[in-house]
């Protein structure tokens, strides 16, 4: 289902860079959820990961800087398309990339590509919501820093940045 690389986004399940806002809720690692309920108003980054990946790991690096320095300060998170079995190993690519925002496991929904993000062709694969909850970009495979630091200003100014 998943794989490292640059698959193109799209594919029958994927979502369309724009229209509707996008309703999704995970629970993280530390027992919270971290959904759309509680994003609204601020530009939000989903970055989909599996914790055995070298780029969703630096990925997930450059998304943590995006987080410390971008202003506004974005909502993010790494989703990980891995059983719920595997919530150890969520816990430590938090703990070992030294993670400020919040790590969540995904649910069956997701992981079958029926979830509201469309299929994940990939990892990582970061989407990146504005603040009313819909897509400004989406991108499958390792992205520049100032690539993804360019998706959130774009979200924060309500455009949809097109991808790389």
């Amino acid at each position: 289902m998943v794989a490292c690389g640059g698959a193109p986004a799209g594919g029958p399940n994927a979502p369309a860079t724009e229209g509707d806002p996008i309703a999704f809720s995970f629970g993280t690692t530390e027992g919270e959820l971290f959904g759309s309920a509680d994003t609204r108003g601020r530009s939000t980054g989903v970055l989909f990961v599996t914790t055995f990946d070298l780029a969703s790991q630096a990925q997930a690096r450059f998304l943590n800087e995006i987080y410390q320095e971008h202003q506004p300060r974005p909502h993010v998170a790494a989703v990980v398309l891995e059983p719920p079995k595997h919530r150890v190993l969520a816990e430590a690519f938090r703990t070992s990339l030294g993670l400020d925002y919040p790590v969540a496991l995904a649910n069956p929904s997701t992981l079958s590509g029926d979830g509201p993000f469309g299929t994940i062709a990939g990892v990582p694969t970061l989407v990146v919501l504005d603040r009313t909850g819909r897509v400004a970009f989406r991108s499958t495979g390792a992205v520049p820093k100032a690539t993804m630091d360019a998706a959130f200003a774009a979200a924060d100014a309500g455009r949809v940045l097109p991808i790389p």
